[in-house]
């Protein structure tokens, strides 16, 4: 019961913080290359950018990233929630977009990804992290979306040990935007690394590891 009662939490957490930040408006961000790209009428070259990340550490334990995208030409974007642990990968949440049409002619979509990691222990539920991803989009041409979730917990007795995360800038096709490493306590010291990769993920998270990733991928328009 207090699981069920710990999930319900988070998920109107993930709900209300993606609310809360759709009527942000972020500057335009210089790509790598030092232009500004046009984004009005003439827009030729598909692409998906962050703008801007947050994060924030909120109450019993609870963290909070926030990332704003702009993206433009889009086919299909998807993100997801990977946990890995020992060597192995799983899907915690996957949230994927799908356009049929993006006019040349349209302006850029803009969209919030936000990731929360809600400590179990204020709710009765010991050595239980649960980590949650929503993806929300706005001025978006018309498209389809579906999302896959199987409420997957980070367990055991783990430190925060380390995080990477990308900030503003053009993103790859397919990368690993954020990883974060738990270690179990008893662990010694030892140099781990955490690329934007799956391959970095998953050689993080052996030796009884665990990993948790956000992955975005995109394709553009035919």
């Amino acid at each position: 019961m207090r699981v069920c009662f710990f999930r319900l939490l988070a998920c109107l957490a993930v709900i209300a913080l993606t609310s809360c930040t759709k009527r942000v408006e972020q500057p335009e961000v210089p790509l790598p290359g030092g232009g500004v790209p046009n984004f009005g009428i003439g827009e030729t070259a598909p692409f998906c950018s962050i703008e801007s990340r947050r994060e924030f550490g909120l109450q019993d334990g609870t963290q909070l990233q926030v990332w704003n995208l702009k993206m433009s030409g889009l086919k299909s974007l998807t993100s997801r929630l990977l946990i890995a642990t020992d060597g192995k990968m799983q899907t915690a949440n996957e949230v994927e977009y799908k356009w049929e049409k993006w006019e040349q002619s349209s302006p850029a979509a803009t969209g919030q990804l936000v990731l929360l990691i809600q400590d179990g222990k204020p709710f009765g539920v010991k050595e239980k992290r649960l980590p949650l991803l929503a993806l929300d989009l706005q001025n978006s041409p018309s498209n389809s979306r579906i999302g896959k979730q199987q409420g997957l917990f980070v367990e055991g007795d783990l430190l925060n040990s380390m995080s990477s995360s990308s900030e503003a800038g053009s993103l790859m096709r397919k990368s690993i935007i954020f990883a974060q490493l738990f270690m179990p306590r008893s662990t010694t010291t030892m140099s781990i690394s955490l690329g934007s990769d799956l391959e970095s993920v998953m050689i993080a998270s052996k030796g009884g590891r665990t990993v948790v990733a956000v992955e975005v991928e995109w394709a553009p328009r035919d």
